[in-house]
């Protein structure tokens, strides 16, 4: 009867000496007016150099703690779902920016949550978000191109939706420390559009 065989790590990409042992590490999230938001995520450590990467078996897992943070988040949008909307139209960071009345780098800096939109600014983004003309008729005023307004127009179901569906999120707990993720219950949060999946869209950065 043959032996199980042990699991190997694998090894460091760095030093190419170590391999690379399962941790977690701990992110903090800060949205404005809520506790501080603890988010338990996996990674890998190097024995030999210490270095600390994420696999690409955890990145599927990762995606879900995160967003299971949005319970938290209260009227806040995740930086990822801003993240999300921009992309799913085609747009840059800076003519999202423009769109909005906000500074050039604004959406990079709500994209990685460094800051978070205003109230009112949020309203609109959600607006936006529900309500594709919206989104057209700011640009338009803006004078910038939605890229793939009529690539989105032409597929029915993508166009009377939102890539996300936000909803309100229940109030937020205090400094919450989540491991191993509920169910997600906020629709489509941040999964990928098929459209997007299913054919290559401008590259957006």
């Amino acid at each position: 009867m043959p032996r199980p065989t042990a699991m190997t790590c694998p090894t460091c990409r760095t030093c190419r000496q170590g391999s690379l042992k399962p941790i977690e590490r701990v992110e903090t999230f800060h949205p404005p007016g809520v506790p501080p938001v603890e988010v338990a995520l996996l990674a890998a450590r190097c024995s030999h150099c210490g270095k600390e990467t994420d696999l690409a078996s955890q990145l599927e897992e990762n995606l879900r703690r995160r967003a299971a943070r949005k319970v938290h988040y209260g009227l806040h949008l995740l930086g990822e779902e801003i993240l999300a909307f921009r992309r799913y139209w085609g747009l840059t960071q800076q003519a999202a920016s423009r769109i909005f009345g906000k500074g050039i780098i604004a959406f990079s800096r709500y994209e990685s949550e460094k800051s978070f939109p205003d109230e009112s600014t949020t309203k609109l983004i959600r607006a936006a978000m529900r309500h594709p003309q919206l989104l057209k008729e700011l640009a338009d005023e803006s004078g910038i191109e939605v890229p793939l307004w009529e690539e989105r127009l032409l597929r029915p179901v993508a166009a009377q939706s939102s890539p996300i569906d936000v909803q309100q999120s229940p109030a937020p707990r205090s400094r919450a420390a989540l491991g191993p993720p509920a169910p997600i219950t906020q629709g489509t949060a941040l999964k990928r559009p098929k459209a997007l999946r299913r054919e290559a869209a401008p590259a957006v950065r």
